[in-house]
C-alpha cells in the first residue's frame, strides 16, 4: 500500500519552506548542464533547502527580452521579435527528463516544476508521468502548472498557441482531470478541451491524497481557478504589500469556492543574492534591472533575512528563489548558511547545516568570488 505523506497544504501550519529554481527561461538564472545541476541540487539538499524546481522551457531569453515577452513592464508590443534581439538561446535541459534523473541523484529534497506549460502535454499523460515520478522518488513531487506565455517557443516547436482565454480555460480543466486520475478508481472527465474515460493510474502516486498541485500566474481569473482546484499559487516578483493584498483576495475566492482559505498556499518566486559589498549588489541590480525591483532580494544576509520576514508577515510561507549563476558562485552557500538556516525550527535544515562540520566562512572571503563575470 502507498504511504500517506502530508505535504503541508495549509498556509497557516508549519514554518516557511525554501526552494531553489535550477532552470529558467532567463539567462543567468539557469543551470545548463547536468553535472552542474546535480552538484547544485545536492548542495541545496545539504544546506537544508526543502525543494528544487525546474522550468518547462526549451529556449532562453535575456532578462530584458524576458520581461517584454511576459509583459511585466506593461508594454507587450513587439513580443514575438523580442527574443531575437539579445543573442541566441543557451543550453536548457528538458524538465521531466532532468527531474527523473535528479530523483535518483538526490535523497530527500522535493522535486518541483515551476511551472509546466499546460499546452505541451496532454493532461492525462502528464498525470501518469507525475505519478510515476512520485513513485520513483518516494513521494517527493510538487506539480506546478501554468497556461503558457512564451509565444516564440510555441511557434519554434510547432505547438498551436490559442488565445489567452482558451489557454486559461484549458488549464482549469487540466487541474480537474489530473486530480481525477490520481484519486479515482475509474476516472472520467468530459470537458470542452479534454476528455477521459477510465484512464486508470496504476501505480497511484505515493503522496496522499495526491501530490501538491500548484498554479503559476498572476491574473485574477487564474487565481480564482487555483482557489477552486489547486493546493497553491505561485507569483513572481511581487512586493510584500501586493502579496498581502493577494492573500486577502485568495481567502475570499476560497470561501466562495467552499474551501478553507488555509487550504491554498501562496508562494513567491524572487531573485535572492546575499552579497554584502555595495559594488556587488549594484552589479547584480544592473544586470537584472529589467526585472521588477520588488522581486530582487539583494544585500547582506541580514538584510535578505529581514526582507523575507516582511514576506512572511504578508502571508508567504513558500519561497522559490532564483540565485544568479547558482552553479558558479558561493551565493547558494551563503543563502543556506547565513539566511534560511535562521527561519523556523526545521530539524532537517538545522541537522543538515550542522552536519557540514564547519562554521560559515566570512562574508568578506566569499565576496572575492564576485569577481566572476557578471
Amino acid at each position: 500500500m502507498s504511504a500517506t505523506i502530508d505535504h503541508g497544504s495549509s498556509s497557516e501550519s508549519g514554518n516557511s519552506r525554501f526552494g531553489i529554481i535550477l532552470s529558467s527561461a532567463v539567462r543567468g538564472l539557469a543551470v545548463g548542464n547536468y553535472p552542474d545541476m546535480v552538484r547544485t541540487a545536492r548542495e541545496a539538499e545539504t544546506l537544508g533547502f526543502e525543494s528544487i524546481w525546474l522550468c518547462d522551457h526549451f529556449l532562453t531569453l535575456s532578462p530584458e527580452d524576458y520581461v517584454q515577452e511576459v509583459g511585466i513592464g506593461g508594454d507587450s508590443s513587439g513580443r514575438q521579435q523580442a527574443s531575437h534581439r539579445n543573442g541566441h538561446s543557451i543550453p536548457q535541459l528538458e524538465c521531466w527528463t532532468a527531474l527523473a534523473a535528479l530523483s535518483r541523484d538526490t535523497e530527500r529534497i522535493r522535486l518541483g516544476t515551476n511551472v509546466l506549460c499546460n499546452s505541451y502535454r496532454y493532461p492525462s499523460v502528464l498525470a501518469k508521468m507525475a505519478a510515476t515520478l512520485d513513485v520513483i522518488s518516494a513521494g517527493r513531487v510538487e506539480l506546478g502548472l501554468g497556461a503558457g506565455w512564451f509565444r516564440q517557443e510555441f511557434d519554434a516547436y510547432g505547438i498551436p498557441f490559442p488565445p489567452t482565454g482558451d489557454r486559461v480555460s484549458a488549464l482549469a480543466e487540466s487541474l480537474q482531470l489530473i486530480r481525477h486520475i490520481w484519486v479515482d478508481e475509474s476516472p472520467a472527465f468530459h470537458g470542452e478541451y479534454y476528455a477521459i474515460d477510465g484512464a486508470v493510474c496504476d501505480p497511484t502516486p505515493v503522496q496522499r491524497p495526491h501530490p501538491p498541485l500548484w498554479v503559476g500566474g498572476e491574473g485574477d481569473r487564474v487565481h480564482r481557478i487555483a482557489a477552486r482546484y489547486a493546493d497553491g499559487i505561485n507569483v513572481r516578483w511581487w512586493s510584500p504589500t501586493r502579496c498581502a493584498d493577494r492573500r486577502d483576495f485568495l481567502d475570499r475566492a476560497c470561501e466562495k469556492a467552499g474551501r478553507e482559505p488555509a487550504a491554498l498556499r501562496l508562494a513567491l518566486t524572487a531573485l535572492l543574492a546575499p552579497v554584502a559589498h555595495p559594488e556587488s549588489q549594484q552589479r547584480i541590480r544592473t544586470r537584472f534591472r529589467s526585472i521588477p525591483a520588488d522581486g530582487l532580494i539583494i544585500g547582506s544576509p541580514e538584510k535578505c533575512a529581514a526582507r523575507i520576514r516582511e514576506y512572511e508577515n504578508a502571508g508567504i510561507r513558500d519561497f522559490l528563489f532564483f540565485v544568479p549563476d547558482v552553479a558558479d558562485t558561493e551565493y547558494l552557500t551563503v543563502a543556506g548558511e547565513e539566511v534560511i538556516r535562521y527561519f523556523g525550527d526545521s530539524s532537517s535544515r538545522n541537522d543538515a547545516v550542522g552536519a557540514r562540520g564547519d562554521e560559515p566562512n566570512s562574508q568578506a572571503g566569499r565576496e572575492q568570488r564576485d569577481d566572476l563575470p557578471q
